[in-house]
């Protein structure tokens, strides 16, 4: 990775242990995805890292916290994702999110409509506007859940239309189903709170 992509963000921890654990997953993303070069073509993709380190950062505190911890993460981004605006293929709708918990070491299992072949979390092919598409999922599997990007997305509000709330609703009904009792829900799609811990299970 570049010193200069590698140093902003690294420079996102909080403490000398937090700093040392980004820059060994920033390595590791780098060496297996190619994220200096994808920063280098496409600048968003450094915010977007950033902006999921800084994320976890504020949902859990250390990032050694992370792990073993089962995380959720709902619209993950894929390998065939495509900017809203150009059409284009984009690296920064690749699954960002679950590649970092899973080099910080959580065990993070990623949902999303678009091909997630050769990724190494657990992933599942999923069409979150079908009716009951999580319900394959057990009640109160994750530690916590991160929802990001879908309903704000230019592209879902323009396939679902009216709908789109509908779907809303059933996918934060899902998130209480399968959070475990205090778990924390991070809620990134413009939402003013950065995340909330669940105090049970609810409806």
């Amino acid at each position: 990775m570049a010193p200069d992509a590698l140093g902003r963000l690294t420079a996102l921890g909080r403490t000398v242990s937090d700093r040392g654990l980004l820059a060994r997953a920033l390595r590791r993303l780098d060496d297996g995805h190619g994220l200096a070069a994808k920063i280098a073509a496409e600048p968003r993709v450094e915010e977007v890292v950033a902006q999921f380190a800084s994320r976890l950062l504020d949902a859990f505190g250390p990032l050694s916290a992370l792990r073993g911890q089962a995380v959720l993460d709902i619209a993950c981004g894929s390998n065939t994702s495509r900017s809203p605006t150009t059409g284009l293929r984009t690296a920064a709708f690749e699954p960002w999110m679950c590649r970092l918990l899973a080099e910080l070491g959580a065990h993070p299992v990623g949902v999303d409509i678009g091909d997630l072949d050769g990724e190494t979390f657990v992933h599942h092919r999923v069409d979150l506007a079908v009716a009951g598409a999580l319900d394959f999922l057990v009640t109160g599997s994750f530690d916590a859940i991160h929802e990001s990007r879908l309903f704000g997305s230019p592209e879902f509000r323009a396939a679902h239309g009216r709908a789109t709330e509908r779907i809303r609703r059933e996918i934060h009904q899902q998130e209480r189903r399968l959070l475990r009792p205090g778990g924390i829900l991070i809620h990134s799609d413009g939402r003013p709170a950065a995340a909330s811990r669940s105090p049970h299970l609810g409806q």
